[in-house]
C-alpha cells in the first residue's frame, strides 16, 4: 500500500513531452495575464479521474484507482486551486498553480499528505497541442533528487496528465490519469 501512496504523491507533482524536444526547440514566448487566465480556466470544474499507476516491473500488473479533482478559480482567474483525493484511501493532495508575471510563464506548488513536503512546479504552455508541460525538482529522503516531468493535454471535458522521474536508466512512468469534467 505504501507504494501506492508513493504512486499517488508522484503522480500529483502536477502532464510529459520529452525533455530533448525541450531543449531543443526556442523558448516560448512568454505568456500575458490574459492568456493565462483562458489556460487555466480550462482546468475549472469538478473531474473524476481513472488512475494507473504503472508497475515498472515485468509481469506485474499495472495498479487501478479512481480519484476526484476540484478545481477553483482564485484571484481574479489568475490561480487555479487544485483539491484532490483518490478513492478508498486517506490519499489528499492540494496544489496552487497560475500566472508568474516575473517569469512570464506558469508556476505552481504542490503538497500531499504522502510526501509532506512542497513541490515547486515550472510549467510551459504550447499552445498548438494544448499541452502544459511541468518540471520539478524535489528533494529526497538521504538527500538526493527527484526530477520529474508532467504534461497535462487539454481537450474540451478530457484532460491526460502523464508524469515521469528521470533518472539515469531514463524516463520512468509514475502515474497516468485521464480526468472528466462533471458537467457544471
Amino acid at each position: 500500500m505504501h507504494k501506492f501512496y508513493a504512486a499517488a504523491a508522484a503522480a500529483l507533482l502536477i502532464s510529459a513531452a520529452p525533455v530533448a524536444a525541450q531543449t531543443a526547440a526556442a523558448p516560448p514566448a512568454p505568456l500575458t495575464a490574459e492568456t493565462a487566465r483562458q489556460i487555466v480556466a480550462m482546468e475549472a470544474g469538478i473531474w473524476d479521474a481513472d488512475i494507473t499507476f504503472p508497475s515498472n516491473e515485468a509481469g506485474k500488473p499495472d495498479g487501478h484507482a479512481k480519484g476526484v479533482q476540484d478545481n477553483r478559480l482564485r484571484s481574479g482567474g489568475l490561480w487555479m486551486l487544485n483539491l484532490f483525493s483518490v478513492a478508498g484511501t486517506p490519499y489528499e493532495g492540494t496544489g496552487v498553480w497560475g500566472f508568474d508575471r516575473t517569469t512570464g510563464r506558469l508556476t505552481g506548488i504542490w503538497a500531499d499528505n504522502n510526501d509532506q513536503q512542497i513541490r515547486l512546479d515550472d510549467g510551459r504552455w504550447n499552445p498548438e497541442t494544448k499541452t502544459l508541460t511541468w518540471t520539478a525538482k524535489t528533494v529526497q529522503p538521504g538527500g538526493g533528487w527527484m526530477v520529474t516531468v508532467a504534461t497535462e493535454k487539454f481537450d474540451g471535458a478530457t484532460r491526460t496528465f502523464d508524469m515521469v522521474a528521470l533518472t539515469r536508466k531514463g524516463a520512468v512512468p509514475l502515474v497516468s490519469m485521464i480526468f472528466t469534467r462533471r458537467p457544471a
